[in-house]
């Protein structure tokens, strides 16, 4: 009984091909089912890439800033001696957004062209940004700032 049913399963084979090729010369189009692997290896496993480096802004007092350095150094941190016949100075109104230090302790950064840098806490700030931002992303390979394009 075994040896008919392995004879029909090759004679139903063999008649299953011969459909194939008549179908093909007639048609002149494949019906054979085509092979379901990617062509490429590289994309058959899913890379995730790293998080980005998550920085909080924080809010630092000046006040206690100017103290650690007297602790630490021995000595105050002078302001800044700015040249009596300089052009470009630095507006009485603007305050560090980081750490609220006076004008006194802020250096014009680029010319007058309205970036500034506070000598106390070393946070560079344009005059005319909000810094609201309580969290900054950064790339975890080279630690810049990430932006959206």
């Amino acid at each position: 009984m075994t040896q008919i049913i392995n004879w029909l399963l090759v004679y139903i084979k063999l008649q299953e091909k011969i459909i194939v090729f008549l179908f093909v010369l007639l048609t002149c189009k494949n019906i054979t089912p085509k092979d379901d692997t990617p062509i490429s290896k590289k994309y058959r496993y899913l890379q995730v890439d790293e998080l980005p480096i998550f920085e909080t802004f924080k809010k630092l007092d000046y006040k206690k800033l100017l103290q650690n350095y007297q602790d630490i150094h021995g000595k105050e941190l002078k302001p800044i001696n700015r040249h009596k016949n300089s052009v470009k100075k630095v507006p009485d109104t603007i305050k560090c957004p980081r750490c609220n230090a006076p004008h006194q302790y802020l250096y014009d950064n680029n010319g007058g062209k309205g970036q500034f840098l506070c000598k106390v806490c070393d946070f560079t700030f344009e005059a005319n940004k909000v810094y609201l931002k309580s969290i900054k992303f950064k790339c975890p390979h080279c630690n810049r700032a990430l932006k959206k394009n």
